[in-house]
């Protein structure tokens, strides 16, 4: 609450687009963040993602600046919000035509490192898989676990990034039994960190894989 009470007076509540007070994102200017391209197929860079769909697009100036103030100033209540948005794209994705249907879907947030969760104190891909499942009625899992910290994937090449994130994570819940999942982060850059979960979940026996982000950052 003490570290709420203290964002609040460093950053005052005021709309990030058109500066209204009483809110990050007002309704008009919520309706101007823009959708991005529709999904990206897993290449051979990226085992374990059946497919990979981004939200949005990090040159949406709006959209980026939510991202940050989120993830960076740690300002929480941008996390439903952002969280909305994901879920409108989700269910455009999913009402397409000739879209396949999951299997009993499970929603699984990429996890933090105990030490960075400390520091921020709350998970931000958790928020928006909260906000996700409660929109669509899919479960929610928190089986996944970040059994290493690593230094943070910024400034790294691709090559880097695999090495940086390898043996990171760890599957603690029962057998998947092919069951689909949604695997959930804010960002993706080189799709590294949601690889190498993808391919923790699928020797655990998960079915297909769709990595979910906000934006390509």
């Amino acid at each position: 609450m003490l570290k709420k009470f203290l964002l609040d007076l460093l950053f005052p509540v005021e709309c990030l687009g058109c500066r209204q007070e009483g809110a990050w994102l007002c309704a008009s200017c919520f309706k101007k963040l823009r959708f991005g391209a529709p999904a990206y197929a897993s290449s051979l860079a990226m085992p374990g993602l059946d497919k990979i769909l981004m939200a949005g697009d990090y040159d949406d100036p709006l959209l980026a600046e939510a991202i940050k103030r989120f993830k960076y100033d740690l300002i929480i209540d941008l996390g439903p919000i952002l969280g909305r948005f994901l879920t409108l794209f989700w269910q455009g994705q999913t009402a397409l035509p000739g879209t396949p249907g999951l299997i009993s879907p499970l929603i699984i947030p990429l996890p933090l490192s105990k030490k960075r969760f400390r520091f921020r104190g709350f998970n931000q891909a958790e928020i928006l898989a909260r906000e996700l499942s409660a929109a669509l009625g899919y479960p929610l899992n928190r089986d996944l676990e970040r059994i290493k910290h690593q230094p943070p994937q910024a400034g790294l090449d691709a090559d880097e990034r695999h090495k940086n994130i390898r043996g990171a994570f760890a599957w603690k819940g029962a057998d998947l039994q092919g069951r689909d999942i949604i695997l959930l982060d804010d960002v993706m850059t080189t799709g590294a960190t949601l690889s190498e979960a993808a391919l923790i979940l699928k020797t655990a026996g998960a079915g297909r894989i769709y990595g979910l982000v906000l934006a390509k950052g």
